[in-house]
């Protein structure tokens, strides 16, 4: 990446973070589209700045939880450990994930589908959820940039998105969708009828 590319790379992601910041300031509830998960590092480091106890659900094929990614601090491949570094790997609950370094399977607070659902349930803290598509397998969505065999059903991926229901979920994001990997329009309906869901949780 060169300086000038990555220059503008930080403006988008200070643009991003302007405007959540100018949302969540009201109390307004965000679901961030995508697209490259990164977007989710300047939404949920404004939600952190008004949720100090701020948890974070992260359902994805990969850990995310690299220092750096060919030479880059800010990738899709270290998202949530640029997230980890606003509020702790220890708020950040990660399920699906089938893909990393042996660093990253040290760190990542990796739970079964019952565990993420008992968390879940059990919090009382305000919860952000980013939903990496690929964290479902890529018979079911294959439109995404990294597929990784192995993965959920989308049974198991409502199971723990109806779980958030009444729950605190301040924001959101869904991420990694790239229609044009899919010949046909399986994916985008598929990742629409998450998003419809999502939505009706949230503003219960």
């Amino acid at each position: 990446m060169t300086m000038v590319t990555l220059n503008l790379f930080l403006v988008i992601l200070e643009i991003i973070e302007r405007f959540a910041y100018e949302k969540v300031k009201y109390g307004k509830k965000l679901i961030g589209l995508g697209g490259e998960h990164l977007i989710s590092y300047p939404i949920i480091k404004t939600y952190a700045s008004f949720y100090k106890d701020l948890n974070v659900i992260h359902l994805d094929a990969h850990a995310d939880l690299r220092d750096d990614y060919l030479g880059e601090k800010f990738s899709h491949a270290t998202v949530m450990k640029r997230v980890s570094d606003i509020i702790g790997i220890s708020r950040i609950h990660a399920f699906g994930i089938r893909s990393g370094t042996r660093d990253e399977f040290k760190t990542v607070n990796l739970y079964s589908k019952d565990g993420i659902i008992d968390f879940i349930s059990s919090s009382d803290k305000p919860l952000y959820f980013t939903l990496d598509l690929d964290v479902l397998d890529p018979s079911i969505l294959p439109a995404t940039g990294t597929p990784e065999a192995g993965g959920i059903s989308f049974k198991d991926l409502m199971d723990v998105i109806y779980s958030l229901k009444t729950k605190n979920i301040v924001g959101a994001d869904i991420v990694e969708l790239a229609p044009m990997y899919d010949n046909y329009t399986n994916s985008a309906a598929v990742a629409a009828k998450i998003l419809r869901e999502l939505i009706l949780i949230m503003s219960l």
